[in-house]
């Protein structure tokens, strides 16, 4: 459990007079033995900013009544003091998992927080670092849960999926099942987001590592996991049916290219639609609706512009391309996404929510029987911050994360 440094100990040490002139060589005995124990005390709880981290189980209300078209809510505030956390999934039991990008991986249960130790080291740099995480849909039977996370060798880097145990305060089993193709230099556009398929397969997310800039591998192509969504087993092998298993020069695992920084994926609970959202530049984030081998054109199409000049960057359409469902411009730089499909808001149901990071706030996408977006809402309008993930959880209720030095998890609840 995280713990803060007792005042007695620091008090003691205090009193040993460091930095103080030590006139003697007992009391120069007595000032080393304070320094040893400073430092054994610093490194004891060098992860001290842990310790605020705290839990209100019962939902601490935040805002009292927020108006959305078809049903009010009010924001209650479950757990406070996380720094930048990536995302949150349940255990069966109801227990909570939270990311945060610098690597650490949260086990919550009610007001207990827990560290778990022997998360895999990440490369924690800019955008880098510890990012989703998922239960598997039969955890009960295998207690596997999923994380991807950017890693760094000799340089260069790119985003891993890893699954694991849990014992105890511990990760177990940890298993390394893919790693993006190939690592690259870049700090940044890491993705990632894993969904399940009722197949008994998961699809992953990954960013195409700045490559219209540094251009050290062609896209689009699927030649390459960068800028790719994968299709594995939940043991890292390849399905025998993925879209590009026999043809030359392609990757086996690629499911569909041509993404730029695809954060945020979903899949339809009626249609089994793959919906998944991608960062554009200036302008031209795009909602998507993801297909067996498609290729959605990043960088030669595009609505998207340079951020220096705001020049447009590739075209906005071409033959064998696929078109965004929807896009925005402004960005409002989308994360994490889900449907809706609690029963606390049953006017909610099967709708779209997605998380932005830009313009702080929440959407709400209705979605027609012709797959497009026939209507959108926004709500929570810079009222807690930046939205890195959304999620239905326990009750039925949806969360929503937030990316802040001083993040937080939020639930929303019906209000009549």
């Amino acid at each position: 459990m995280i713990q803060t440094p007792s005042k007695p100990s620091i008090a003691f040490i205090k009193s040993g007079g460091v930095g103080k002139k030590l006139p003697n060589a007992q009391n120069l005995v007595a000032h080393c033995v304070s320094v040893v124990l400073l430092t054994f005390c610093s490194f004891a709880n060098a992860d001290a900013t842990k310790s605020s981290v705290s839990t209100t189980p019962d939902g601490g209300v935040v805002i009292e009544r927020a108006e959305s078209e078809v049903a009010d809510f009010r924001v209650v505030k479950l757990v406070s003091g996380l720094k930048n956390p990536w995302a949150v999934d349940w255990l069966p039991d109801g227990r909570t998992l939270i990311t945060e990008r610098s690597g650490n991986l949260y086990l919550i249960d009610g007001k207990q927080v827990i560290s778990l130790s022997n998360v895999p080291t990440v490369w924690a740099e800019n955008q880098g670092g510890l990012l989703d995480l998922a239960v598997a849909p039969d955890f009960k039977d295998t207690g596997w849960i999923y994380l991807t996370y950017s890693a760094r060798e000799n340089g260069k880097g790119g985003t891993i999926l890893s699954r694991a145990r849990i014992k105890g305060s511990q990760l177990t089993d940890v298993e390394e099942l893919y790693r993006q193709t190939p690592f690259l230099t870049p700090n940044y556009h890491f993705g990632s987001r894993i969904v399940f398929m009722n197949d008994g397969t998961l699809l992953v997310t990954l960013g195409e590592r700045g490559q219209r800039r540094e251009k050290k591998v062609d896209i689009p192509t699927p030649s390459t996991s960068v800028g790719a969504t994968v299709r594995l087993n939940r043991d890292g092998s390849v399905p025998a049916d993925n879209p590009f298993v026999d043809v030359e020069r392609a990757l086996p695992e690629v499911y569909s290219y041509g993404h730029r920084n695809p954060q945020g994926m979903a899949i339809h609970p009626q249609n089994g639609d793959i919906r998944q959202h991608e960062h554009g530049p200036r302008g031209g984030d795009e909602l998507n609706l993801v297909e067996a081998g498609n290729n959605y054109g990043w960088p030669a199409v595009s609505y998207g512009k340079t951020y220096r000049g705001q020049k447009p960057i590739g075209v906005t359409s071409a033959p064998g391309i696929t078109s965004p469902v929807e896009y925005w411009d402004p960005s409002p730089a989308f994360s994490g996404m889900a449907f809706y499909t609690g029963n606390a808001f049953p006017n909610w149901k099967n709708n779209l929510f997605m998380g932005a990071l830009a313009q702080q706030k929440l959407f709400r996408l209705e979605l027609g029987e012709d797959k497009t977006v026939t209507h959108q809402e926004e709500l929570l309008s810079s009222e807690i911050g930046r939205i890195r993930d959304v999620a239905v959880g326990p009750g039925g209720y949806l969360y929503l994360l937030t990316d802040m030095t001083d993040g937080g998890l939020y639930r929303l609840e019906p209000v009549e």
